[in-house]
């Protein structure tokens, strides 16, 4: 099988022959083969380039691929500046005050910021791998992208204090999201990924969740389902096993699972609804750790999961400066690992 297909059989709920891989690795490659970040996030043909030497290098079964957490904030006209060896950074808050949606409504995030860059990598990717690779890009979903709008702490207080208006911004970002999944659908990208570390039990409570974020992922889905996209999946960063039944009614396809939550539990709580990736430390195993202990943890993690849709991966971004020793020994596991006892 190649990766591409490995991981759709996964999606859709087939046999294949060993668990894929698709790592939530993009700018931590960029070091790997001598690449500042700063031109990493400033040009898709770097972009592309350094994404597809990662799937050649390493060999695993798909690649990610994203443009940053202040992406869509950028897009709709946000001040940014950029590190000659950082990620991008914002300078300003757009909604100062949460009123000032009005304006922002008059933008189309599609032609903004570095958008068309993120498409155009999109695309090269696809072009250059995507008929042995499966290729997942990230949109923000839509409360992260009120949160860079907004800024945490405000938007914080504001779902205590004044829920209305963190409705409205909920709106207009899913909007945002819907908008920007059409271009990037026009790539080829086989999924689609939203990012919403922000929805954590670790940032808003399960109650919050559910009362002002989980209305707008239901309909987000459905938008993207309707639209054309087969795949669409939910990272959620923490401990998410208080929310794991509300992320599955959003309709995604896959989940998903940060290390805080063990394989088993995620398992047992997600049943067959839905394929889950995860759950390798990104900083403890693969940061900080030596080949030894990433095979080690990776070797555990497919025993746990033997006969589980599962997609093995790290629970969040493997970060720059992970040795690739360690990104090796994780892919190097999971074929190893006899498909007999892990399928």
């Amino acid at each position: 099988m190649s990766g591409r297909e490995r991981v759709i059989g996964v999606l859709c709920g087939e046999r294949v022959d060993r668990p894929p891989v698709l790592p939530i690795l993009h700018s931590g490659l960029a070091g790997v083969f001598g690449v500042s970040l700063g031109r990493f996030f400033t040009d898709a043909e770097t972009m592309a380039r350094v994404i597809g030497a990662g799937y050649r290098r390493f060999g695993y079964d798909g690649v990610q691929i994203t443009l940053g957490v202040i992406g869509e904030a950028e897009a709709l006209g946000a001040a940014t500046y950029q590190l000659d060896d950082g990620a991008p950074a914002l300078r300003e808050r757009l909604l100062s005050d949460p009123t000032g949606l009005e304006r922002l409504r008059e933008r189309d995030p599609a032609t903004g910021g570095r958008m068309p860059l993120f498409f155009a990598a999109v695309e090269q990717v696809v072009r250059e791998i995507g008929d042995e690779a499966f290729v997942l890009p990230t949109l923000r979903g839509p409360l992260v992208t009120a949160s860079q709008l907004r800024g945490e702490r405000d938007i914080l207080i504001d779902m205590l204090e004044d829920p209305e208006a963190v409705a409205r911004m909920l709106e207009f970002t899913t909007d945002v999201a819907v908008n920007l999944a059409r271009p990037l659908l026009a790539t080829g990208a086989h999924g689609l990924d939203l990012g919403e570390a922000t929805c954590s039990p670790s940032f808003i409570s399960p109650a919050l969740y559910r009362q002002l974020v989980l209305p707008h992922h239901r309909r987000l889905v459905a938008r993207l389902n309707q639209m054309g996209w087969r795949f669409v999946g939910l990272h959620v960063c923490g401990n998410t096993t208080a929310i794991i039944e509300d992320l599955i009614s959003t309709g995604v396809d896959f989940l998903d699972v940060d290390y805080q939550v063990p394989a088993e539990t995620a398992i047992r709580l997600a049943g067959d609804r839905v394929a889950l990736r995860g759950n390798l430390d990104p900083s403890a195993v693969f940061r900080f750790g030596t080949p030894e202990k990433v095979r080690a943890a990776t070797e555990a993690l497919c025993r746990a999961v033997g006969g589980a849709r599962w997609i093995v991966s790290s629970g969040c971004d493997i970060p720059p400066g992970t040795p690739p020793e360690n990104i090796a020994a994780g892919v190097a596991a999971v074929r190893h690992a006899g498909a007999a006892d892990i399928c």
